[in-house]
């Protein structure tokens, strides 16, 4: 039975110490294929490119283009169809509904499963300060063993459908009791927009991106992986590609009037 294979890639860059953290712990149980960005490429979602620039590298193919137009690349270059696309390890947590659409690493995995491969986003915190200004190989050691221990069981497993791909938020020292949570996207949102001292700038304060610092304002729900990081735990949010449809019977009725010359505003 041939191994399974793996295409790796990430939106820090493939010289990123946290891909290579998850490329020797997966080479020793997979088959894996680095394509990757050639520089950090880190928050842009789902953008992709026209035209990108092939280059070989020591770690696989380095592409002067997103995270997403990796996937692409990758799954056209493939002589093997790959079983999952991992990507990461992305230095810092990726938290919350919002983030899904605004993070390379998550869009990365969102591209395989509309693709029809099933996709895996892997980000690593730190317990303590939740977002770190520097990460060192050290750092991804458990979210290299988490995401090991991801692929083993869901490579082959007949039962993970296509559009599927998981969000998967580690902590960088072993977690409490080596949970792995399921868990489901945090709501709520918190971009505060500040005046600058001079001038008409403005900067942005996003109040949400590092949820387990102490004198966060409210616990926050176990059931979500702002909770679960909260508690010191690995985040596993399953999820689906695809619009989440609104599906509501006085929507219907609001929309059925078009073309009237009145209109029902009750």
């Amino acid at each position: 039975m041939p191994r399974p294979h793996v295409l790796l890639t990430n939106d820090d860059g493939i010289d990123a110490p946290g891909l290579g953290a998850l490329h020797d712990a997966l080479r020793s149980v997979v088959d894996v294929t680095v394509v990757a960005p050639s520089e950090d490429r880190s928050g842009v979602g789902r953008r992709k490119s026209h035209r990108v620039t092939l280059a070989d590298h020591e770690r696989g193919t380095a592409v002067d283009g997103t995270p997403v137009d990796c996937v692409a690349v990758g799954l056209h270059r493939c002589d093997t169809p790959p079983d999952l696309v991992v990507s990461g390890c992305n230095a810092g947590p990726n938290l919350g509904a919002h983030k899904l659409s605004q993070s390379g690493t998550v869009g990365a995995a969102m591209e395989a499963a509309f693709f029809g491969v099933p996709g895996i986003a892997v980000s690593a915190y730190d317990p303590e300060e939740g977002g770190l200004p520097e990460f060192h190989p050290e750092d991804f050691e458990q979210a290299a063993r988490v995401t090991r221990y991801l692929v083993e069981r869901l490579a082959d497993a007949t039962w993970v459908t296509d559009n599927w791909y998981f969000n998967v938020t580690v902590p960088n020292e072993p977690p409490v009791d080596d949970e792995l949570r399921l868990t489901r996207p945090a709501g709520g949102f918190d971009r505060r927009v500040v005046d600058a001292d001079t001038g008409d700038e403005l900067t942005f304060d996003n109040r949400f991106y590092d949820p387990v610092r102490p004198d966060r304002a409210a616990e926050p729900d176990p059931e979500t992986d702002l909770g679960a990081c909260a508690d010191r735990v690995v985040s596993v949010s399953p999820l689906r590609a695809g619009p989440d449809t609104v599906t509501d019977d006085r929507l219907a009725a609001a929309l059925a009037g078009f073309g009237s010359e009145q209109v029902d505003r009750g």
